[in-house]
């Protein structure tokens, strides 16, 4: 297993594969920090679960969440994960001990498109724009995808680049973004361009917006 460092591995999935994205809510940034710590060192601890390519950590700026971004060769290789899961641990290594911490959901998602690519002199990810969106179905995916295509922020000097996720089920549209900063995607989704304050998918019926988070990749783990 390769030993933690410092998030700068690419995060884009490729092949046949699954990705999980699981949340978890914490109080503030002290167990924000902890929690992540915790959980990324029993990665680097415990047997490599087959089938499991890489680990990586992300926490929110805000302070209140931290996520895993887990890619699998396959959706069985996950779930064998989960079912050998001992007791007091979970899928993502948030052990029980952390009082205070709320598992917010786990998706499994196949990579849909990318809608942006960066280029080989591309700067270093300074924040990771994750926007959850809801979806009636597997066409409603595909028309979320492209109204997003439709959206896109090449054009804007703080896009990096960044893909989309179609969870299996049909439920969920995730999409991945990188930017140079916090305030370069604050000031790009502030305009008209992102569909202003009521979002791109205002009025679409069986798409909904449901949430947008800021994250700072922490810490990647992997065999």
């Amino acid at each position: 297993m390769e030993p933690l460092a410092p998030a700068s591995a690419d995060t884009a999935p490729s092949g046949p594969g699954v990705v999980v994205t699981s949340r978890w809510q914490v109080a503030d940034r002290h167990a924000q920090r902890a929690t992540a710590d915790s959980a990324m060192a029993r990665w680097r601890r415990v047997p490599w679960p087959e089938g499991c390519l890489s680990v990586t950590c992300l926490l929110s700026t805000d302070g209140h969440l931290v996520m895993f971004y887990s890619r699998w060769a396959s959706e069985p290789d996950y779930r064998r994960h989960v079912a050998n899961v001992v007791e007091g641990d979970t899928a993502d290594g948030v052990g029980d001990h952390h009082s205070g911490v709320t598992h917010l959901d786990a998706i499994v998602s196949r990579l849909a498109t990318s809608p942006g690519s960066p280029s080989g002199d591309a700067p270093h990810p300074g924040c990771v724009a994750l926007i959850s969106i809801a979806t009636d179905g597997h066409e409603l995916q595909r028309q979320a995808a492209e109204r997003i295509a439709a959206f896109r922020a090449d054009a804007h000097p703080g896009a990096i680049g960044g893909h989309l996720l179609f969870s299996l089920d049909g439920a969920r549209v995730t999409l991945y973004a990188e930017w140079t900063s916090e305030e370069a995607h604050q000031e790009a989704i502030a305009g008209s361009r992102f569909g202003g304050r009521r979002g791109i998918f205002d009025g679409v019926p069986g798409i909904r917006g449901l949430s947008m988070h800021r994250y700072q990749r922490y810490r990647t783990a992997g065999r």
